[in-house]
């Protein structure tokens, strides 16, 4: 099933950057969000509001990946922060190590999903697996949903403030409706660092090797 836009999400949409040819370190996220934030200064005032995991990267030696014409900056952002957001184009962000330069942008609306919503890095202040799984339970329960829950990798991020752990996540069993607003709200916190933000996924897979 293919869904029309005008089923899009009416308060948020992710604001997609090409970027020029470059390298960054392979733990570049946490100096990408302090970057973006420099950047956007109105940025933190929005919680939803988060920095999707670079795509499009090719893993080099030496602890860095290669950012090429397939590469990708994604914003997660409320509908009315969008046009500013368009500021980022042509600017070069400084990750410390390396420079990322932001090209044209472009507005992907959010769509339901055919049931199935994937996030790389959910984060509820959990390590053990099954405690994981029992938060997040919680936490959609809180706003009626109730999905089925299949954890991947655990995960773990280095940060000036601390180690943030947490797990993959996959979510099925879910209608249009709930799969959008999951995707619009997120899960858990450290959406600067792209935790518990949600993408449609194919099909229901095992997520171990994510």
């Amino acid at each position: 099933m293919n869904y029309a836009t005008d089923e899009a999400s009416t308060v948020m949409a992710d604001v997609v950057f090409s970027l020029e040819d470059g390298t960054v370190g392979d733990d570049h996220v946490y100096a990408l969000s302090l970057a973006v934030r420099r950047a956007l200064p109105w940025f933190d005032e929005e919680p939803e509001a988060g920095i999707l995991p670079l795509t499009g990267l090719a893993r080099g030696s030496d602890g860095k990946s290669f950012v090429g014409r397939r590469s990708r900056l994604v914003l997660r952002l409320p509908i009315r922060r969008v046009a500013s957001a368009d500021s980022l184009a042509g600017v070069r962000l400084d990750l410390e190590d390396a420079t990322l330069t932001l090209g044209a942008s472009s507005v992907r609306p959010l769509l339901p999903a055919r049931g199935v919503v994937y996030s790389h890095f959910v984060s509820v202040g959990a390590d053990d697996e099954m405690e994981f799984l029992g938060r997040c339970t919680s936490l959609l329960a809180e706003r009626g949903l109730k999905p089925q829950l299949i954890t991947g990798k655990a995960r773990e991020l280095h940060t000036a403030e601390g180690v943030v752990r947490g797990f993959s996540l996959m979510l099925h069993g879910m209608g249009a409706a709930d799969s959008l607003a999951v995707q619009e709200a997120g899960l858990g916190a450290h959406r600067v660092l792209g935790c518990g933000l949600f993408i449609p996924h194919k099909s229901v897979a095992a997520v171990g090797g994510d």
